[in-house]
């Protein structure tokens, strides 16, 4: 299956964009929401809350797209 990833011709579809970007926006969302516990600069926090949320909406607005090249 990796062997397909490494080839020359291919491409990343908009629904795998879509999809790596809610994950990263989760991650970026709960390391956010478990620092508000912690101390630390609460201007940080909230960009990574915001950050997050961002990229997770962002990678919903992909999904539907299909497997259009990105």
């Amino acid at each position: 299956m990796l062997r397909k990833f490494f080839t020359k011709d291919y491409t990343v579809t908009k629904r795998q964009l879509g999809v790596l970007l809610i994950g990263a926006g989760v991650v970026l969302i709960l390391m956010g929401l478990a620092s508000l516990l912690g101390e630390g600069s609460r201007l940080l926090q909230m960009a990574g809350l915001l950050g997050g949320l961002a990229s997770a909406l962002t990678g919903l607005t992909l999904l539907p797209l299909g497997d259009v090249p990105a």
